[in-house]
């Protein structure tokens, strides 16, 4: 017997009743914890419930249930969290006493939700124990505490704003090296570079699966899924990114791995019919090693369309940033002289600032950043161009003085170089060879101008560098022509610039020093 609402007589019946979410998944209201979304944390249903008395917490994780059949895991993970938080600090919800007291423990987002959900559990639940009229009047006339502080895009905060564009060039040129060396997995290469040409949220990027990745007549792009909008499921709508050449060949190469990787591991699945749907970031179980995905009976349905159980929990894709600090050669920050702070949502603030620095209007930034309105764009036009054109000139200024772009090695030729011997590591400037790659891995980089600061690099003596120089310094100036004289646009080139003049430099060096023992 199916029981479909709850009262006083059959309320121990009724929660021990498994009931469907609202993305599919089942969950037993009666259970410490609720997990209806496999890809994201359990909802703690046993320490939320604590937040009012005894006496109410079955009506409490009634109310819990009918929340979780209308809103995302997710949403019901914050509203749990918040309930916890009540509870630990000996509050409760339902008496109009501790008002004041939950207004002053909760943040102004989360006291928002808090009331939201009192105010549904009493008009629409229908539930025999509910808030009463006079607590839930109390808290929607109580002002929202606001304590985050100082908006991070507005400030430029330096650990939690948007990164600079030299702290943006160092983490892509410290990424593609780490994974070049083997220091970094190509599943965390691909994720860094994916946040940094998108500025998507992590749950965006979490849905991606290859089907997304294509070759229009417009060039590669990238169907990104949408999230946090009204109605949102999961990879309901979908908004389009250009892809520049090398992270479309890096995203292919990653794909191919991937097939080879899912044949060889996983072979009762047909697997060119089931490649489109395979999540670019997958779940892998744990002690899994180099499993490149979670062994399931359900992967046969693959073949047919994408699953949400295959995707990577929310926990470990935050992982996929984790620890990459440690690493002794991840860059530093100009501005605090420590290692960068890296954060998911920081490349967000990042490519909204840049637009705007760029002259971009609301409704374009609104629409780069899946924003449903304009209305949360304003911190990235109210950001001061001025103020961001002196911290980049000054930062230019003081890089040049302390950083040391070239971090190879000059090589007299091919016979003196690592991997000298194989042709495939010879790279060529714009007429002739160069310099050796001294690079274990295959590389997407722009070669060679990129390849001046990649530790690995190693020019030859003899070699044209001047003509790289000034190929160099010709894109630089059409780039600056392109942008409508932003100097701005100059600032991406300023590392290679002067990494192949520092190379030229040293050089020089070497032939005077050479010439001095001749002439002794």
């Amino acid at each position: 017997m199916i029981l479909t609402s709850p009262t006083e007589s059959n309320i121990e019946m009724w929660l021990n009743q498994e009931m469907i979410a609202k993305n599919g998944g089942a969950f037993r209201p009666e259970d410490d914890k609720w997990r209806p979304d496999l890809t994201c944390r359990s909802a703690n249903v046993a320490e939320a419930k604590c937040a009012v008395q005894e006496a109410a917490r079955p009506w409490l994780v009634a109310a819990l249930a009918y929340y979780a059949k209308v809103k995302s895991a997710r949403t019901l993970n914050k509203m749990t969290g918040i309930l916890r938080q009540c509870a630990a600090s000996g509050l409760n919800v339902l008496d109009e006493a501790d008002a004041i007291a939950i207004r002053n423990k909760l943040r102004k987002g989360q006291f928002s939700i808090l009331r939201v959900f009192l105010k549904e559990w009493r008009e629409d639940y229908l539930l025999a124990v509910c808030p009463s009229e006079q607590v839930v009047t109390i808290l929607y006339e109580l002002t929202s505490k606001n304590i985050r502080g100082p908006c991070p895009v507005e400030s430029m905060n330096p650990r939690v704003g948007p990164f600079t564009v030299l702290e943006t060039q160092s983490l892509f040129d410290w990424a593609n090296d780490a994974y070049t060396n083997g220091r970094i997995s190509l599943e965390r290469l691909v994720y860094i570079r994916l946040l940094i040409a998108t500025g998507a949220r992590k749950r965006q990027i979490q849905q991606l699966v290859f089907g997304d990745i294509t070759n229009t007549v417009d060039g590669p792009t990238l169907w990104m899924p949408k999230a946090k909008q009204k109605g949102f499921e999961y990879r309901n709508s979908f908004q389009s990114f250009k892809l520049a050449t090398d992270l479309y060949q890096l995203l292919l190469s990653y794909q191919n791995l991937t097939f080879q990787c899912l044949q060889s591991e996983r072979p009762g699945v047909d697997w060119v019919m089931a490649l489109s749907h395979v999540p670019l970031f997958r779940a892998k179980g744990k002690s899994s090693g180099r499993c490149v995905i979670i062994d399931d009976r359900d992967l046969r349905r693959l073949e047919v369309g994408p699953q949400e159980k295959f995707h990577k929990q929310d926990r470990t894709m935050s992982a996929l940033l984790e620890g990459l600090e440690k690493d002794a050669a991840f860059p530093v920050s100009e501005r605090t002289g420590e290692k960068i702070h890296l954060a998911s949502h920081r490349f967000r603030h990042t490519l909204g600032t840049d637009m705007s620095r760029m002259g971009y209007g609301a409704h374009a930034i609104a629409s780069a950043l899946c924003h449903k309105s304009i209305a949360s764009v304003g911190r990235y036009i109210k950001t001061s161009p001025e103020m961001s054109k002196r911290i980049d000139d000054k930062m230019k200024t003081q890089m040049a003085l302390v950083v040391n772009a070239f971090q190879g090695r000059l090589v007299e030729g091919a016979d003196n170089a690592i991997n000298g011997l194989y042709p495939n590591k010879t790279i060529r400037g714009q007429t002739d060879a160069i310099a050796t790659c001294g690079a274990s891995g295959g590389c997407h980089l722009d070669a060679p101008v990129a390849c001046y600061t990649c530790s690995k690099f190693q020019p030859w003596i003899e070699g044209a560098h001047e003509e790289v120089l000034k190929h160099l310094q010709l894109r630089q100036q059409r780039a600056i022509e392109a942008a409508g004289q932003n100097s701005d646009a100059a600032i991406s080139f300023d590392r290679s610039i002067l990494a192949v003049i520092q190379v030229i430099n040293q050089i020089n060096d070497k032939k005077r020093q050479s010439k001095g023992v001749s002439d002794e």
